[in-house]
């Protein structure tokens, strides 16, 4: 990943090091010396390419990459069976602790998919940059296009980048396949060792980026939150064309094409419209929710008629996906501890049509997200840990489902684009927990493994490895594959169970 980061990066399948587990897969391992098993990111490291010196000719430059990525595959398999006839422990995270010399590890063939890539800068917030690759593509290699913006140390460091994410193949399962494994055609096994590979192009972004979206319709038209209390738009086309055609090269010193000041302090709550081409919305710290409409040239900004009901920060926006009057409605969470619904028709904007003062105890309510099937739904996630299911039309009922799983605040919650009751959740506690509310709790009078309680039935997978994971995206192109950036990168990964 040259010429994103000061140092070489890796874009490739993780197995050890705790990278990432799913519920009711986790194990202690040792390696044999009593230390720490090392074996995939030894490997890393020792085909690491050095880092190239790169001159400073005190110009901003055009960023290109197109580098062929470590694969941490395993080595040798290695029996790590516990003794016959002893039940294996569930790893239970933020309840038991690793000893000295044990660190966890994956269990093998839990992933069809994991890669990941690490960067200088962490990036706070990504988004999916649709393609005309085509919908629904399940066949590997994929490919995904990303843009995200980064929280630099320095301001002037700050980039917002756009990236190809292309041979993702099939991850192997940690050298240890079984024998129907073995007999899989020599086709498929040559595919799993080509190596994944990522093309980038930057921007010099003035402030650190709080918020990233990238408009549906026009997957190049790219809206950013800067922490200087600015939202901008920027024309990302010659960017993107310039990732699929190297011979083809991006402005390297490109300017937002629309820039609004009119907010009073920074924010993070943007969305496009899904449905009109344009229509845009931003929320701020100012308490304020405002609603852009497309003119000629630019964007007519509702600074004089904005939502105003909430009475803390906006922390979260976003459109209606489906349903009544989608084109319409939107939905706002805040730090005042309430969500609400809103119907941009109204005159009155500081009296929404939906008010849930008290969503969640008493909690800063973070993120929110409209199910995109059955249009009245809404789930949203809060400091407390928990998330909620809400019926939009029966809010004094209460919620539908509640679930205060995870130890940390959540900081992002996506419902599956094509599964009604599938959803995903990032948190704090270093998780990503993917779920599925139509499944029913037939455990009682069945025998479980030691710690197997700890895990909720509807809890699918437990994504770990992320520090800190700040925002996930399913991709709407790549069925159930999902994208999640953090404080320690991105990783792009699909589960064997979804």
């Amino acid at each position: 990943l040259k010429g994103l980061t000061a140092s070489p990066s890796l874009l490739c399948p993780v197995f050890a090091g705790g990278e990432a587990m799913p519920t009711g897969a986790g194990k202690r391992k040792q390696g044999a010396d009593g230390g720490k098993k090392k074996k995939a990111l030894k490997k890393a490291e020792a085909e690491e390419e050095p880092e190239l010196d790169e001159e400073d000719d005190g110009e901003d430059e055009e960023e290109e990459v197109d580098e062929e990525i470590v694969d941490a595959e395993a080595g040798d398999c290695e029996d790590e069976d516990e003794e016959d006839g002893a039940p294996k422990q569930v790893w239970r995270p933020g309840v038991d602790t690793i000893e000295e010399g044990e660190q966890l590890d994956v269990e093998p063939g839990t992933y069809d998919m994991l890669h990941r890539a690490q960067v200088e800068w962490p990036c706070l917030s990504i988004d999916i940059v649709r393609d005309d690759l085509g919908a629904s593509r399940t066949a590997y290699p994929m490919t995904a296009y990303v843009v995200a913006g980064s929280q630099a140390a320095n301001v002037e460091d700050n980039r917002l980048y756009m990236m190809k994410w292309h041979k993702l193949y099939k991850t192997l399962k940690d050298g240890c396949e079984d024998e129907d494994d073995e007999e899989e055609s020599e086709d498929e096994d040559s595919e799993d060792e080509h190596e994944a590979a990522l093309e980038s192009k930057s921007v010099a972004h003035p402030g650190a980026v709080n918020r990233v979206r990238s408009m549906p319709q026009a997957g190049h038209i790219v809206a950013t939150w800067a922490d200087t209390g600015k939202v901008h738009m920027w024309n990302l086309d010659a960017y993107r064309k310039a990732l699929d055609k190297p011979s083809d090269r991006a402005l390297p010193n490109a300017k937002p094409i629309f820039t609004c000041d009119a907010h009073k302090d920074e924010g993070y709550a943007l969305d496009f419209s899904p449905h009109d081409t344009g229509k845009f919305l931003s929320g701020s710290n100012d308490c304020k929710t405002f609603l852009w409409e497309p003119v000629q040239g630019g964007w007519s900004v509702g600074s004089d008629t904005p939502f105003a009901g909430h009475t803390s920060s906006v922390e979260d926006v976003q459109w209606k996906k489906t349903g009544n009057s989608a084109q319409s409605i939107f939905a706002s969470c805040s730090a005042d501890g309430s969500f609400r619904v809103w119907d941009v028709r109204e005159k009155a904007r500081k009296k929404s049509a939906v008010h849930v003062p008290d969503a969640h105890g008493g909690s800063d309510v973070n993120v929110l997200s409209w199910s995109p099937i059955v249009g009245e739904l809404i789930v949203t996630g809060a400091d407390d840990g928990g998330f909620k299911i809400w019926d939009t039309r029966n809010v004094t009922a209460g919620p539908m489902a509640n679930f205060l799983w995870h130890r940390k605040p959540i900081t992002s919650v996506d419902w599956h684009p094509t599964d009604e009751t599938c959803l995903a959740v990032a948190s704090a506690d270093d998780s990503v927990s993917l779920w599925d509310m139509a499944i029913e709790d037939d455990a009682p009078g069945r025998e479980q493994a030691p710690g197997a309680e700890h895990f909720p039935p509807q809890l699918l997978f437990l994504h770990q490895g992320q520090k800190d994971p700040k925002e996930l995206r399913w991709h709407p192109q790549l069925p159930s594959v999902c994208v999640c950036t953090s404080a320690s990168g991105f990783n792009i990964f699909k589960t064997c169970n979804i």
